[in-house]
C-alpha cells in the first residue's frame, strides 16, 4: 500500500478521521458531549439540551413528559432533537426542575403527558 495511503487508513483506523458522512454526523453530536456553557449549578442534561439548540439542533415537538420511574416518582423531559431531515433524530432526557419547566413554557413547546 502507498504510505500516504497507509498513513489515511492508520489515522481513519485510530479514530482521528471520520470514514464516512455518517461518521462525520456522528462526530458533530460527540462535540456536544463537551459543552461550552458554563455549568453554575446547571444539570448536565440541560446544559446539553442548550449546548445543541446553541449548535443548530431543533426541538421537535411534542416534548414528553414521563415518570422517570414510576408513576410516583420524579418526571423526566424527552427532548427528540433533530438538526437535518437526513440525520437521525437524538433524544435528550432531562430531568423535570423549575428552570426546565420555564424553559419549555417560554419557548412555547407542547408537552405529551
Amino acid at each position: 500500500m502507498p504510505a500516504p495511503l497507509l498513513e489515511a487508513a492508520s489515522a481513519k483506523k485510530e479514530g482521528l478521521v471520520p470514514s464516512t458522512d455518517s461518521d462525520l454526523r456522528e462526530d458533530n453530536w460527540q462535540v456536544l458531549q463537551q459543552p461550552d456553557r458554563p455549568a453554575g449549578g446547571m444539570d448536565s442534561r440541560f446544559q446539553l439540551l442548550l449546548s445543541a439548540l446553541d449548535s443548530g439542533w431543533r426541538i421537535e415537538e411534542p416534548v414528553y413528559l414521563r415518570p422517570r420511574w414510576d408513576e410516583h416518582g420524579p418526571w423526566v423531559y424527552h427532548f427528540i432533537l433533530r438538526r437535518s431531515l437526513l440525520e437521525a433524530p437524538r433524544m435528550i432526557s432531562v430531568p423535570a426542575s423549575p428552570l426546565v419547566e420555564r424553559f419549555v413554557r417560554n419557548e412555547g413547546l407542547q408537552i405529551s403527558r
